[in-house]
């Protein structure tokens, strides 16, 4: 099923939410990201409860640094791309974009890769104070 939440197109299925990182995501976190990310995964939450009579079994503060790992990867990547004509450096960069793509955000059972985000979690205030258009930003 897909939904807009915040403006961002989310695909929900049992046990994985997949966010779509492009532009509207991108121009929901450009200011406050802290905040707006707090807003659109508590939609995500709400939206998994109604659309399947269950929690999504994710931490939030896990969920928070998953979306941020990946958009912020993904701008770099676009960055650096960009400033550069070399095509070893845009192969290079290509599958970390592809990966990027998708925010794809499964359950512990459902997702490889659910156990970095769960560690990085504790460390949410810190890196949020790190991001672009963040207050705390030097």
């Amino acid at each position: 099923m897909q939904i807009i939440l915040s403006g961002v197109t989310i695909d929900m299925e049992l046990h994985a939410i997949h966010i779509h990182n492009d532009e509207p995501l991108w121009k929901l976190l450009s200011k406050d990201p802290e905040q707006h990310t707090e807003v659109l995964v508590q939609e995500v939450f709400q939206a998994y409860e109604t659309q399947f009579r269950r929690k999504l079994e994710i931490a939030p503060d896990s969920l928070v640094v998953e979306i941020w790992g990946h958009v912020y990867a993904d701008q770099f990547a676009d960055y650096i791309a960009r400033l550069t004509d070399l095509n070893l450096v845009k192969k290079l960069l290509h599958p970390v974009q592809k990966y990027c793509a998708v925010i794809d955000c499964g359950e512990k059972e459902h997702d490889t890769n659910r156990w970095f985000w769960d560690l990085l979690a504790p460390l949410k205030a810190t890196i949020g104070g790190w991001l672009p258009g963040s207050e705390e930003t030097c």
